[in-house]
Order: C-alpha cells, then sequence, then structure tokens
C-alpha cells in the first residue's frame, strides 16, 4: 500500500449485517448512500482512513462494498492504484484464513482426534480451557513464535534462492509470506500447538500450509498488475468521454484532441463541465462479505460506472483487443511505451491479454465485460475476479 500512512479519497462503504453491527457498538452512525448504479445502500462515507483500518474492515468480513464516486482518475492515480492493491491483497489474505482453517481441520492429527474424543471434537466452535483462542495463544507465545518461524524458514529460503527475482522483490515477498501466514485464525495456531511433534500428519500439514502461503504470495504479484490494468482502463474511458464532452465545450468538433488531453489548460476546464453533469468516473469493489462458502470466498469485482453513453466504443475496444498477443510486453516494458506513446488508449485496453495470461498463472480466474443498463445511459465495465 504504498508509503502514504493515511487513504484521502471520497469513499463510499456500504457494510454487511455483521459490519454494521459492530460499527453501531462503536456508537458509529449508520448512513443511507446513494450509489453509482443509482440504488441506496447503507453504510459510512470517509474521507480518510487508515490502509490498516480497511485492511482489517475487510478481512473481518465488514464490508460488503468500497466505491469513490465522481473522480477524475489521473488527478488521484496514485491513491487508486493503492486502493486497488489494498483491497486484492485483503482478499487474498482472508481467503488464506478460510482455505488454512479448513486445512486444519481435516487434517490428519485432527480427524485421529476426533474419532478417539467424541465428547470434545476440534472444529470451528471449539474453546481451549483458558477461555479465549486469544488468552490461549498468548499463554503459548512462545511456541506459537517458533512454530511460525518453522512454517516460514523453508519459504523465505526459497524465496533467497530464486534468481528470478530482486533482492528488493525478494524482500517484498518474504513480507507478504510473514502478513499472509499472520492472517490464519487462532483455531489454525490451536491446532498446531496441540499437535506439534511426532504426531501423524502434522508434518503434512506443514507442508500444506507453506504450500497455500506460496500460492498467495504468486496471486498478491497479480495485484500490481490489476491496479495498472483498471487505471489505464479508467483513463481509456475518461478520455472518451473528454474528447465527446470537449466538443460541446468547445462547441466545434475540429479539434487537437492530443492538446485537449495532455494540456491542463484546456483539460481542466473540460473536466470541470464533466464535473457539473456528474458525468466523472465511478469506481467499485464488490466484495465477498463474510461468507466462507466455497462458491463466493475469494470472489470480487471492479466495476468501473460511466455516466456518458460510452458502451459502444468501450465494449468495441476491449472486444477488438481483448485476444490480441500482447505477450512481447512485461509490465515495466509496457509501462514505459505507455508513457512515451501517443496512443495510450489503445495500450490501456490491449494490456488486457497480457493480464489474463497472468491470472491464469497465479491460479486466478478473470473475467471482463462491458454492459449498459437497461434504463439509463451507463456504460458498466466489470473486472471479475475469482482468487
Amino acid at each position: 500500500m504504498g508509503k502514504k500512512n493515511n487513504i484521502q479519497l471520497p469513499l463510499k462503504i456500504v457494510l454487511t449485517e455483521e459490519g454494521a453491527a459492530a460499527l453501531i457498538q462503536q456508537n458509529i452512525k449508520i448512513q443511507r448512500l446513494k450509489m453509482g448504479d443509482k440504488s441506496e445502500e447503507y453504510g459510512v462515507s470517509m474521507e480518510v482512513l487508515t490502509p490498516a483500518f480497511l485492511q482489517q474492515m475487510i478481512m473481518a468480513g465488514y464490508i460488503a462494498k468500497v466505491e469513490v464516486t465522481g473522480i477524475e482518475p489521473l488527478s488521484v492515480r496514485a491513491e487508486i492504484m493503492d486502493l486497488c492493491k489494498l483491497v486484492f491483497h485483503s482478499i487474498v489474505y482472508r481467503n488464506f484464513g478460510f482455505v488454512a482453517q479448513e486445512l486444519t481441520l481435516g487434517s490428519e492429527p485432527v480427524k485421529n482426534w476426533n474419532h478417539l474424543n467424541p465428547q470434545s471434537m476440534i472444529d470451528e466452535r471449539t474453546l481451549p480451557k483458558e477461555g479465549s483462542m486469544q488468552q490461549f495463544l498468548k499463554s503459548r507465545a512462545d511456541e506459537c513464535a517458533a512454530l511460525r518461524r518453522e512454517l516460514l524458514t523453508p519459504i523465505s529460503g526459497r524465496i533467497t534462492k530464486d534468481e528470478k527475482l530482486q533482492p528488493d522483490e525478494k524482500n517484498v515477498h518474504i513480507l507478504l509470506a510473514e502478513k499472509i501466514l499472520d492472517s490464519a485464525p487462532p483455531l489454525v495456531w490451536f491446532v498446531l500447538l496441540k499437535f506439534a511433534g511426532p504426531a501423524n500428519g502434522f508434518r503434512k500439514l506443514l507442508g500444506e500450509l507453506r504450500n497455500c502461503v506460496d500460492g498467495c504470495i504468486k496471486k498478491c504479484a497479480v495485484a500490481e498488475y490489476a491496479a495498472l490494468m483498471i487505471m489505464e482502463l479508467a483513463a481509456n474511458i475518461e478520455n472518451i468521454n473528454i474528447q465527446k464532452e470537449a466538443r460541446v465545450y468547445y462547441k466545434t468538433s475540429v479539434l487537437n484532441m492530443q492538446k485537449i488531453l495532455q494540456d491542463p489548460q484546456f483539460r481542466m476546464p473540460v473536466i470541470a463541465s464533466m464535473r457539473k453533469k456528474n458525468n466523472l468516473l465511478t469506481f467499485s469493489w464488490k466484495l465477498g462479505g463474510a461468507s466462507q462458502s466455497i462458491g463466493t470466498r475469494g470472489k470480487f469485482q471492479v466495476t468501473l460506472f460511466d455516466s456518458d453513453a460510452n458502451y459502444k466504443e468501450t465494449r468495441d475496444s476491449m472486444e477488438a483487443t481483448r485476444s490480441a498477443d500482447a505477450g512481447r510486453f512485461n509490465l515495466s516494458e509496457y509501462y514505459k511505451k505507455l508513457q512515451n506513446s501517443g496512443n495510450e488508449l489503445e495500450l490501456g485496453v490491449y494490456y488486457l491479454s497480457y493480464f489474463n495470461e497472468a491470472c491464469e498463472k497465479a491460479g486466478i480466474k478473470f473475467e471482463s465485460m462491458v454492459n449498459q443498463t437497461q434504463y439509463s445511459d451507463q456504460t458498466i465495465t466489470t473486472l471479475s475476479f475469482v482468487l
């Protein structure tokens, strides 16, 4: 999440039932919010909040949707990209928690214990004698730290020896491994502490958890690509809007569009006109809430709501380039070409096929779609992910 301490964007946060109950207990007032798709939802609006707070809310399943309404993407490019990466990472961490708990409860040590101790079976409702998992883990903090090191050491060793990674990338991957592992539910640590040692299946469980962490690191690597692609798609849509509005604002169809798009002296008056008409973009992240079902967890959508009627232009642009061979660009080459090329609109959408390949390698299901609502002039660009 960059180096900034706070997220500074006009955020609308739609809460799940669990999230609303938690905030009401903290005396935070729940509001009725008008969303980008013209619907009304209940939640909170914030101009500034910490990344840690938003991540904790997402991982707890308290947030159903995050929306940033009516913005000009280029003016908040870094903030939007940081928010994209934060949401992506939070979903990866949360999904790891679900999978890690399933692996643990389905492991051989737990199955053997439950078979021999039907009166004190270990399951999702298990509580230690200390009264709470937190108290139990605190009382065994040293042993827990040793287990954490035992899990992380082989992962860190593999990362350190990976010749494909630069030194700074290795540090990032090791830090990611730590964060991912720290998102494991307390029940996972309870089971690991209980059966640590020679118990049948314990080493196998450690290996399965390490493999899961490795898979999550690969998924997190896609977050950077996703943020860039979403930002460039937004810029693509916004530039189409600006060109249309410029013809109206300057009352002529004969314009130097590159000058309109690149020179703030000509661009900003057009943006101001679009703002008055509520024709700026809305970014929306639809999350999976607290659900742990196989079909919904790890699933989220990023949607761009465009109040101007760009449906045909946006759809045709995406369809024409979706299957293009973008494999010759790596991310760095693509980004440099994007900055140096006068053909930015095509490159922004051209990246889709490259991104789809990156998702396939990381085991992420990705789909993109452009639709127009039946009863309004909105164009809706939706990017769906299943981690």
